[in-house]
Parts: C-alpha cells; structure tokens; sequence
C-alpha cells in the first residue's frame, strides 16, 4: 500500500512538474518575442507615408533563411510590406484584427515546423492605419528542450522511486525486527523456557505484548484453578458426608431416613459432576435459568438442622414474595450452603436469612449470633485456605469458592456486624450484569 501511494507521489509530483516547466517555457518565450518586436520598432523610419527599415537586424538569425526566428511586418489591409530574410519563404498567415498596443498569440502550422506567432498591434506616424508586427520563432528547439527536460525528470524520479524502495525495505525489515523476537519468545514460552514475555519491546507492541501475558497469566490461573477444584470438590462433600453420618450413628433407619440418606448421595453426585465441569470449563457454558431460591434454602436449613441438631438452631427465613436466581443452580447451591453452613457452624443458636429483590439488585443476608468477625480479619477469610479458628472441621476454602463464584457474577460479598451480636455477610448481585450473562 505504501508502494503504491510512493508511485502516485512521484507520478502527480512528475505531472505538475513538467507542467510547471512548460508554463515557464512559453513564458520565457513571450518575453524574448517582445524584446525582438521593440528592437525592430526601434529601427523602423516613418516619414510621409514612406516606411523603411533595413533588411539586416541586429539579430543575426533574423539574417539567415530558415533559421528558426521570423518578423513580418503588415499594414492595415493585411499585406506583407517588409519581412526578414529569414522569413522570405514563410506563407502568410490567416488575418487578424488587432488594436493598437495589443499583443495576440498562436500557433501555427508550416510543413512540418510548429511556429509560435507573437502578433503586436502599432500605429506608425500620423497615420490611422494599424499595423501588425509578426515575430515568429520555430518551437523545435523549445520542444527538444521540454523532451530534454522530462526524460531527465522521469530518470530522476525513477531513481528516487528505486531508493524509496529500498529504503522502505530497510526501514520495514528493522521494523519487524521485535516481531521476530516476540516470535522467538513465544517459542521460549512454548518449550517451557520462559514463563512471560520480555518488556523489551518498542511502544507500539507493548499493548500487544501486556494482552499477551495477561493471557499467559489466565493461562496458568486455569490450570491452578484444576488443582484447587479437586480440593474444591472435597470439601464440598464435607455437609453431605457429614449428614450420612450423623443418620448413620442412630440404632436403627427408618425408610423416611433412608430416602434422606439417598437424597445427600445424590447431592454428593451432582456436587462431584459440577464441580468436575468447573474444572474444564469454569463459570462459562454451565446451565443458565431462572431458579426459585425458597426450595434451595429450604432444603440447605432442612440439613443444617440435621447435622447441627445438637445446637438445636433457630433459623428464620425473610423473602420478598418469590425470588427468583438468574444463574446456575448448582452456583447458588455452592454459595448459599457455604454461608448457611457457615453461619449454623459458629453460632450460639439464632441464625436469620433475608432476601431482598430490588429493580436491580437481588440481595442476601446471613446473620447469626455468634462471637463475630474481627473487623481487620474480614477480608483474610475470603481467602483460600484462611481459618479464623482451629477449632472446628474445616480446611479454609469455603468462603474462597464463594467469592470465587461471586467474582464469575461480577456479585459482592460484604462482612459487617450482625444485630444478633455475631457475624453478618450481605451478598449483593446486579439483576442487570446477570441478565446478559
């Protein structure tokens, strides 16, 4: 493209030379004319209506046959009264009205020669008669010269055509030069050399190459995220297994316990296949509908109160009307059993759960009436692995896949305290982020 823009540079550039130079020429021309014209009227005697002028001018080509420069003189009936011996043999031209002090150009025709008429009104003596001064020059040597001028030019403008060329090269090959490089770095990442690219790049690629390493960094955070899934899935397991267990330590199992002892397998399976399809695929691409939040909190408090009987808690429920979760169950499921567990684990005996549905927001509450969250401890939790305790069961991850699912959501978690005397969490979604997820 920048080859093609040089071409037609060097053309237009060429074109309004050559014009320029042909415009200068014929300028040139007209002014040597004039110059000629006042020099014969300098010589011409008029005295009683008898004209004279000497054959021989000053001008030595006005002197010779056919040299190339002409004067004719005419009178006012258009009628040859004098003419240089150079323009003896010259025809006459077509007649041409003109006025006194005026000056009319043209070109015409003689066998093969192209002439170039400057034609010049005057009035000699006392006469009204006008007569014409023709001084005519052959335009052969002008051409050659305009020839001359062009061939030159195009010679010119070809060569510097050619070094642009070149240099466009050059200066293309030194500049794909960090191209080169960030080739071979991405080799050396490839083969496990390096781990990121080098910053030693030219301003223009270091947007480029910054997108480039985020992606490496993504990159390794999703083979981190598999190692922290498996663990994920472990203790996600941990309620139900924990409830199989507190059912299986009673003397004996009635049928309603052993289709709630299927039903915690059964979680488990789900568990294990959502958390498995986290694995490969993260937040995107799983199941998105309009889940209705009442059964899942429900059936989570249903359990809670199961494992924790020995608490005897007092879970109280606040909705407004249905709210419904615009996601995947298996998300909510994650994220409010993790807080309920949460809550029910380090209270005293009280725990509330409100869900509030706004225009644009949907939000949760989880209090309980615990010894609560030390304010500069809050966000240390939400990390993976951070226990506040070492007191009871537990590796320190729950809260960390919750914000990590709230993080896919581009959803809110906050710690504050609880009027209950303990803990509370305030989970936050935009209604509007979630619709276009």
């Amino acid at each position: 493209m920048t080859s093609v823009m040089l071409l037609a540079l060097a053309i237009s550039g060429g074109i309004l030379l050559l014009q320029s130079f042909s415009v200068v020429q014929m300028k040139a021309l007209k002014e040597r004319l004039k110059v000629h014209n006042y020099s014969i009227l300098a010589q011409v005697e008029f005295d009683q209506q008898n004209f004279s002028l000497a054959n021989l001018l000053a001008d030595q080509q006005f002197n010779q046959p056919n040299s190339g420069l002409y004067a004719i003189i005419l009178n006012d009936n258009h009628q040859r009264i004098w003419a240089s011996i150079s323009a003896k043999e010259l025809p006459n031209f077509s007649p041409t009205d003109i006025k006194v002090g005026q000056w009319q150009y043209s070109i015409a025709k003689n066998s093969n020669a192209e002439l170039f008429i400057a034609r010049y009104g005057v009035k000699l003596g006392d006469e009204n008669s006008i007569f014409n001064i023709l001084i005519i020059e052959d335009l052969k040597a002008i051409n050659q010269e305009f020839d001359d001028y062009r061939s030159t030019l195009i010679t010119l403008l070809c060569s510097a055509a050619i070094f642009l060329f070149i240099m466009q090269l050059i200066i293309l090959r030194w500049g794909l030069k960090p191209l080169s490089r960030l080739n071979s770095d991405l080799n050396n990442i490839q083969s496990g050399k390096a781990d990121t690219l080098s910053s030693n790049y030219p301003n223009e690629l270091r947007p480029l190459t910054s997108n480039l390493n985020h992606l490496l960094k993504i990159e390794r955070s999703q083979r981190e995220r598999y190692r922290n899934s498996l663990a994920d899935l472990s203790h996600s397991l941990k309620t139900p297994i924990s409830v199989v267990q507190g059912i299986l330590n009673n003397e004996s199992i009635n049928k309603a316990d052993q289709s709630y002892i299927q039903s915690q397998v059964d979680k488990m399976t789900n568990t294990i296949r959502y958390q498995l399809q986290r694995a490969v695929h993260g937040f995107q691409g799983l199941n998105i509908n309009n889940i209705p939040i009442s059964p899942i909190v429900t059936s989570i408090t249903d359990a809670m109160n199961k494992v924790y009987a020995n608490k005897h808690l007092s879970i109280h429920l606040a909705m407004d009307n249905e709210c419904y979760f615009h996601g995947d169950e298996d998300d909510l499921m994650e994220v409010l059993g993790n807080l309920i567990d949460n809550a029910c684990k380090y209270c005293q005996k009280k725990i509330w759960i409100q869900i509030e549905k706004n225009d644009n927001t949907l939000v949760f509450y989880f209090s309980d009436d615990g010894l609560g969250i030390p304010p500069p401890q809050r966000d240390a939790i939400l990390q993976r692995g951070v226990r506040l305790d070492s007191v009871e069961a537990g590796q320190g991850m729950g809260l960390a896949l919750v914000k990590e699912i709230l993080d896919a959501y581009q959803a809110t978690i906050d710690i504050s305290d609880s009027l209950l005397g303990g803990a509370c969490f305030t989970v936050s979604f935009d209604t509007q982020v979630m619709s276009h997820d």
